[in-house]
């Protein structure tokens, strides 16, 4: 795995789509997206298409270990009830957007800390709405959006550094009202002063696929550092800022009591 510094307009027009096509998605992806989307007919905007996935993801995966699997056996595994953690979402997840047309991308988040509870960090997505033209975060294994004053108007990873950067009132929003967020964790991950994203990119699921299904018979790091050493591994980009614009304090962030407009109902539909 390589690590390296980018910028957030270098990053803006990478998605995990252009390295992965429709073709190389498993079956299994497609069998599954029929469930997630009965009524053929049905017109979605990418936000709610995107909403809609990870509704369905988050109902009927209970999650639990990591597993750290190829795609599919991941996938059958978390639907199994064998387990699933925020990577093991976003990996999933990745491809159900990309057999369903929505540009994805795979975030996580580093944080500094002692707290065991927050120490391994966070995987989370961005979806691009054509409508709003836009990234905007979605976090599957938590089911929330982000925004600032307009609820119509979600945040993308730049948009929320930004923000956090200038100590400005960040809100979220939960989409499913089966999975309760945790304000104090999102906190903690999200806009904690030790909390740095990342960008997930050269991940080839074909690739990867293939090493963990051949290989599967020796401990995940393992594969990945074969991977790593035949130059076929992913990268971690992590954006720039100005060293001289931390954040003095934390950024409050606030989880309105009900939806602020019918806008939210709407959106989580």
């Amino acid at each position: 795995m390589v690590s390296k510094k980018s910028t957030f307009a270098e990053m803006e027009d990478f998605c995990y789509n252009s390295i992965n096509s429709k073709n190389e998605i498993p079956s299994i992806y497609y069998e599954i997206n029929q469930s997630i989307f009965t009524d053929g007919n049905e017109v979605l905007t990418d936000l709610k298409k995107a909403i809609k996935i990870a509704k369905w993801l988050r109902n009927n995966i209970k999650g639990g270990p990591g597993l750290g699997n190829s795609s599919a056996i991941a996938l059958q595994k978390m639907i199994n009830g064998e387990g699933g953690v925020c990577s093991d979402f976003a990996q999933v997840y990745n491809n159900f957007c990309v057999i369903n047309d929505l540009k994805v991308k795979e975030w996580g988040l580093k944080i500094i800390t002692d707290n065991p509870q927050t120490l391994g960090g966070h995987s989370f997505n961005a979806i691009y709405s054509k409508e709003l033209q836009k990234w905007i975060i979605i976090d599957v294994a938590k089911c929330i959006c982000f925004y600032h004053s307009n609820p119509r108007l979600p945040l993308s990873v730049s948009d929320l550094t930004a923000l956090k950067k200038q100590n400005k009132e960040i809100k979220y929003f939960e989409f499913n009202k089966e999975i309760p967020a945790d304000p104090k964790r999102i906190r903690e991950l999200y806009l904690a002063m030790n909390s740095f994203p990342f960008l997930i990119t050269n991940y080839r699921n074909k690739t990867c696929d293939y090493f963990l299904t051949k290989l599967h018979f020796l401990p995940v790091s393992i594969i990945h550092g074969i991977l790593f050493l035949s130059g076929k591994s992913y990268s971690f980009e992590f954006p720039t800022h100005d060293a001289n614009n931390n954040i003095e304090r934390p950024v409050i962030i606030f989880k309105p009591r009900r939806n602020p407009t019918k806008i939210l109902e709407e959106i989580a539909k």
